[in-house]
């Protein structure tokens, strides 16, 4: 089986929070929503997939997108100290604010209409402040997320993150500069699953998108999961920094 991709399409201000994932067909697979609360805490994500999509995948039939072929080459044989600040995709061309905007208005996305009744609900994220996150797996428990992720080494956000996966193995979020990249935290580096970013060069770019190798096709529903969770982490310690610069 080849590698499957999941796009995003965005909407909102939320993108992380808030989306809908399509297979390389254009079908919506994955739902992802957060009601908005009245004072903005305790938001909760629900994830849900479409019913049909363990039957796609059985069929082994799913073709990749040739624009969403970048030609980028798999990171391997890299130290964690290598990996720290290492760009997983092309670093994103800087434009100004106005051909940004520009770019914008002629690729804009809307998060996808569909019958969220006929999906199945894979998981929740509850998104706290002062205290840990709750993070839940389809039908299991609910679990505090500072203890299901365990902090281990360091790169550019912070400490990346280790989590046990369905089958007993040890994963890891690297926290890159740019994106982030899952791996088989077991000293091979194995690389599981990593967000390829949209690039801003030519007029209506690809979107960007999930990459899940094979390795990690048994595993889809905890990979978007716990990207989702890493993927706001990562961007709110961004937004922070960008927030810091900009006040001086």
């Amino acid at each position: 089986m080849s590698s499957i991709h999941l796009y995003p399409t965005v909407g909102g201000l939320d993108p992380i929070l808030n989306n809908t994932y399509k297979d390389s067909k254009g079908k919506v697979q994955y739902v992802v929503r957060t009601p908005i609360t009245l004072t903005g805490l305790g938001r909760i994500t629900t994830i849900l997939k479409s019913g049909d999509f363990e039957a796609i995948l059985a069929s082994d039939s799913l073709i990749q997108a040739e624009y969403c072929d970048d030609g980028s080459d798999q990171v391997r044989g890299l130290k964690d100290s290598d990996r720290t600040s290492i760009n997983l995709d092309e670093a994103p061309v800087v434009a100004d604010k106005q051909s940004l905007s520009s770019t914008t208005e002629n690729v804009e996305e809307m998060v996808v209409e569909v019958e969220e009744d006929r999906m199945i609900e894979v998981g929740k994220i509850g998104w706290a402040l002062f205290k840990s996150s709750m993070i839940t797996f389809g039908k299991g428990p609910e679990q505090k997320a500072d203890r299901y992720f365990q902090k281990e080494s360091w790169g550019f956000w912070g400490r990346h993150r280790v989590f046990t996966g369905p089958d007993g193995k040890e994963y890891k979020w690297i926290l890159g500069f740019y994106t982030p990249e899952l791996i088989l935290n077991d000293g091979s580096n194995t690389p599981i699953a990593r967000f390829h970013r949209r690039k801003f060069i030519l007029w209506n770019t690809p979107p960007g998108y999930l990459e899940i190798l094979p390795s990690g096709v048994d595993m889809i529903d905890t990979i978007l999961i716990t990207f989702i969770y890493i993927e706001k982490l990562r961007k709110d310690k961004e937004r922070s920094v960008s927030k810091t610069n900009r006040a001086f």
